[in-house]
C-alpha cells in the first residue's frame, strides 16, 4: 500500500484520494481476470489468501464512507456545496449520506462474510486423500 501512497501526489490529497479510489477498482477488474477460469486459483491457498485480502479491503470500507459522510456533513454546513441546477445540494448530500450509511452496514456485512468463507477454507488443501477401493 505504501507504494501506492507515493504514485499519489501529498501535494493535492484529493487527487491522490481520487487515484487511490481508481487504484483500488483497477485492482478489482484485474483480480477478476486473475482468476477467471481459475488461472489465478491453483491451490485453496491462494483461495484462501485472496478471500483473506478482500475481506481486509472490505473491513476499511465503513470508515472511508464514514469519513466521506463527515466532509459532506461538513461541507454543506459550511455553505461549500452547490448544486449544477442551481437547486439546494441538502436533499442530494442527504440521500447520498443515507445510502452511505447503508454502504457502512453492508460492507460490514461483506467483511464479515469473506472472513467467515476464508476460515472454512483454513483446513482445505490441494491433496485429495487416495481413494480406496472396498475389496469383495
Amino acid at each position: 500500500m505504501d507504494d501506492l501512497r507515493q504514485d499519489a501526489s501529498p501535494d493535492e490529497p484529493a487527487a491522490a484520494a481520487i487515484t487511490l479510489a481508481r487504484t483500488a477498482a483497477e485492482a478489482i477488474r484485474s483480480l477478476n481476470h486473475a482468476t477467471r477460469d481459475h488461472a489465478g486459483l491453483d491451490q485453496p491457498s491462494a483461495a484462501y489468501d485472496v478471500l483473506g485480502a478482500l475481506s481486509q479491503a472490505a473491513s476499511g470500507l465503513p470508515q472511508l464512507t464514514a469519513q466521506i459522510t463527515s466532509y459532506l456533513d461538513q461541507a454543506l454546513a459550511a455553505g461549500k456545496l452547490g448544486h449544477d441546477l442551481g437547486e439546494d445540494p441538502a436533499m442530494a448530500v442527504d440521500g447520498a449520506v443515507i445510502f452511505l450509511d447503508d454502504d457502512r452496514l453492508s460492507a460490514a456485512a461483506l467483511a464479515g462474510d469473506l472472513d467467515a468463507a476464508q476460515q472454512q477454507l483454513a483446513l482445505v488443501n490441494g491433496h485429495p486423500a487416495p481413494q480406496h477401493q472396498d475389496q469383495p
